[in-house]
């Protein structure tokens, strides 16, 4: 799974990161994440310490990718990519910026997007609004752009703790950047979109739900694709099985082919071999799921 996340810089999309892979490894409900390369895992732990003590690291100036694994009670379950684009890279013209060409063409694959806004910015910058909209029309034309694919998107509103969340007028003004992307993504049933207000500093607050939101679909659509594919062998397995008859075995025999009971055992044992990869997945999944029962969704 890639999930792409992006945002205006100074948006805290570093800080996001850092104190995710910290929550997360420390795990929640039997959940918990691991760093491939462990230069990263050290990285990202380190700067999750300096957070928690006050000390935010400088602005993302270039795209990063982490190869990440979900795990459930401590088994590897599913692997995911995590891309974090440079705020600058949605003000540039794809013909003119490398970046802004890979994040063009990494929305069009992403199997999970999250968009990052400051909250703080968008009440208090006449600019900050507009440039949320744009962000957010790019998202729509790679949604477009994937058809039906099933498709986990957060808008993630930061620096939560630093306005008065309580009051519904703010609320109306932080929402109303998105409210096209999040009329469009209620409208569709392959979409699904989470509100999620963040604070990233010393006192985290639900920094892990916008992960969780995107492996919980991500691993909702691998299970649905290998669902699939247990289905269509086990019906060539039953066709295969239909056309099985002694002279079938004899005439397979004679002529060194492969007889229908031959094709027929073939297609049980690859539905068996794609059931063994479906079987993992499904505590994690349920375990999501309840874990997400609380969020905004749309």
């Amino acid at each position: 799974m890639d999930i792409v996340m992006l945002g205006h810089t100074a948006a805290g999309k570093t800080t996001y990161v850092s104190l995710m892979y910290a929550v997360m490894r420390e795990g929640i409900e039997e959940l918990s994440l691991r760093a491939e390369d462990p230069f990263a895992h050290s990285n990202l732990m380190g700067a999750a310490e300096a957070v928690l003590s006050g000390r935010y690291p400088p602005a993302s100036d270039q795209r990063a990718v982490f190869d990440f694994v979900l795990q459930h009670r401590g088994q590897d379950v599913f692997p995911f990519r995590w891309r974090d684009y440079r705020g600058g890279a949605l003000a540039e013209r794809v013909a003119g910026s490398v970046q802004a060409r890979q994040l063009h063409e990494d929305l069009k694959q992403a199997q999970g997007i999250i968009l990052f806004a400051d909250a703080q910015r968008l009440l208090g910058n006449r600019a900050a609004p507009g440039e949320v909209r744009r962000m957010t029309v790019h998202v729509q034309h790679a949604l477009e752009a994937r058809g039906d694919a099933l498709t986990p998107v957060v808008v993630a509103i930061t620096k939560c703790d630093l306005v008065d969340m309580e009051s519904d007028h703010v609320v109306e003004q932080l929402v109303a950047p998105f409210q096209q992307l999040v009329d469009g993504i209620a409208a569709t049933q392959h979409l699904h979109g989470a509100l999620v207000p963040l604070a990233c500093g010393p006192e985290p607050v639900n920094v892990a739900l916008p992960v969780l939101w995107s492996l919980h679909f991500g691993i909702l659509g691998r299970g649905l694709e290998l669902q699939a594919a247990v289905d269509g062998r086990l019906a060539a397995a039953r066709e295969a099985a239909a056309r099985d008859t002694l002279g079938d075995r004899i005439s397979s025999w004679w002529k060194g082919e492969q007889s229908w009971a031959a094709v027929s055992a073939t297609h049980q044992r690859a539905a068996h071999a794609e059931y063994a990869r479906l079987e993992p997945l499904v505590a994690p999944a349920e375990r999501l799921g309840a874990l997400l029962e609380g969020v905004t969704s749309f």
